[in-house]
């Protein structure tokens, strides 16, 4: 049986893009956006749209950057002046509206199909019609996922949008609008807020596939994870529409999970984090959705109810991620973000061992470096970004890690042993906190009785005040230098 056992004198396991210049407040309002920031959004939208990218990291294909980068152009509208604001209004537009970049064509005669929860809209037009195996399961899908997130998980349903999308008497009770066209070979689907709302609370469209021809988890299962992703999306933009990608994007891929717990697609994307574990979390590429494995953490240990209730404490927060999780996680019993993003931290570096993470099996080796000794070493870290190093065991009595960080970084440092197979061993874990930086260190007893040692060190604060003009957080512990080294 897979454990992990915590050293006795350390701590326990249990342990928009708003796009703003300003600060805001708590509330309804959503924070304003300077006209570089704005258009910065459009030129994003255009790229995520007309040229998404690919999952160069891992053995997928295709993009789910286009929801993030319309919330931030429907965010940063009212900023837009004269063509620009036309054009993202175009970005905008449903696949119905003849104003969209990609009007996908006169409706079949009998769209939408809808129940009491969602209507999908679709066209005969030849390059834009449904396959048949993908559309014959769309409702199906939005109906499991609508059980699993709202009934099952509790979130609030989504914000209604009143008789937007009605045709032909159908679909005038606030029905989610599903609209199926053809995406080309690097886009899953993307949800959509409407443009011309106001506030943190909106409603939104979501938009798919018509074949999920060439990607990697085959068409249906595809669409499938798609649809639970980009629902949960929906849930999210009636919560806080301004809060960070990141969080927007780690919270819809864990809820995949939640909905289609065998189809596993968010694996393909384990190797961005697993491969640079130096970068933040806070940022924007491909790591953002690996980084559905630390809600997996925190669900583990604290329940599912612990990732819905950093979404409702985020208007509060002022849509900051970093304060949102750190309420969350204390309303919880925890001991907040940093001290719980260390932990976690440690934890990846056996991970394969640790069955509080789904599927856990298979997920990939973080990388380490090699060489750490007795020999100092030096390296800089950004917010919420760790390093690991191998350990080699030895016949020593124990093994200490010394660290001394930045003073005033929120830093951990820790030493994991493994005892056993990779996938099957028992893992011991110590590790300390350092929360005004400085020196601090872990030992661990007897290192030649594991089959792995591994030294971490880790930059956890998230701690942010301010923006660029163009609306990307300024982090205050950036650039953080650490300086450690081992004693036999």
């Amino acid at each position: 049986m897979r454990r992990l056992v915590l050293a006795s004198s350390l701590v326990s396991l249990a342990v928009v893009t708003a796009l703003t210049a300003a600060a805001t407040t708590a509330g309804a309002a959503v924070p304003g956006v300077t006209p570089q920031a704005a258009k910065t959004a459009l030129e994003r939208a255009e790229r995520a749209l007309n040229a998404p990218e690919t999952l160069s990291t891992a053995p997928a294909a295709g993009s789910r950057d286009a929801t993030a980068a319309l919330r931030d152009l429907a965010v940063a509208l009212p900023a837009l002046r004269g063509a620009d604001r036309a054009a993202a209004r175009d970005l905008l537009a449903r696949p119905t509206d003849k104003r969209d970049r990609d009007y996908f064509g006169k409706e079949a005669a009998d769209s939408p199909t809808c129940d009491a929860d969602f209507c999908v809209h679709w066209t005969d037009k030849a390059a834009n019609r449904p396959a048949k195996n993908v559309f014959d399961q769309i409702l199906p899908a939005m109906t499991h996922s609508r059980t699993v997130e709202n009934t099952n998980l509790g979130w609030k349903n989504p914000k209604s949008d009143g008789k937007r999308g009605a045709r032909h008497g159908k679909g005038r009770e606030g029905q989610v609008d599903v609209y199926v066209t053809n995406l080309g070979a690097n886009l899953y689907g993307y949800a959509s807020t409407d443009p011309g709302q106001k506030g943190r609370k909106r409603f939104a469209y979501l938009v798919l596939d018509n074949d999920y021809v060439d990607f990697p988890t085959g068409p249906v299962k595809s669409m499938q994870v798609t649809v639970a992703h980009e629902y949960n999306h929906i849930l999210q933009f009636n919560y806080d529409v301004a809060e960070d990608l990141w969080l927007f994007e780690d919270t819809a891929t864990w809820a995949e999970e939640q909905v289609y717990p065998e189809i596993n697609d968010y694996l393909n994307y384990l190797p961005a984090l697993a491969g640079k574990p130096e970068k933040p979390m806070t940022g924007s590429s491909i790591k953002i959705y690996a980084e559905a494995v630390w809600n997996h953490w925190l669900s583990g240990i604290y329940g599912k109810d612990v990732v819905r209730r950093t979404w409702q404490v985020s208007p509060k927060q002022r849509s900051f991620a970093v304060a949102s999780y750190d309420k969350a996680i204390k309303k919880a019993g925890g001991p907040g973000f940093a001290r719980e993003l260390g932990g976690f931290f440690a934890a990846t570096a056996e991970w394969r061992s640790l069955p509080i993470f789904p599927d856990n099996d298979v997920y990939p080796n973080v990388k380490r470096t090699a060489g750490l000794g007795a020999k100092s070493k030096r390296t800089k870290l950004d917010n919420t970004a760790y390093r690991l190093y191998d350990v080699d065991p030895s016949a020593d009595p124990s093994v200490t890690l010394k660290v001394r960080a930045d003073k005033g970084t929120r830093s951990s440092i820790s030493l994991i042993g493994r005892q056993g197979g990779s996938t099957s061993g028992t893992v011991t874990l110590a590790t300390k906190y350092l929360g005004k930086g400085g020196s601090g260190k872990v030992t661990l007893p007897n290192p030649g009785s594991f089959s792995r040692v591994t030294a971490m060190v880790a930059n956890v604060d998230g701690r942010s005040s301010r923006k660029t003009r163009r609306g990307k957080r300024i982090y205050k512990s950036d650039g953080s230098t650490y300086r450690f080294h081992l004693e036999g």
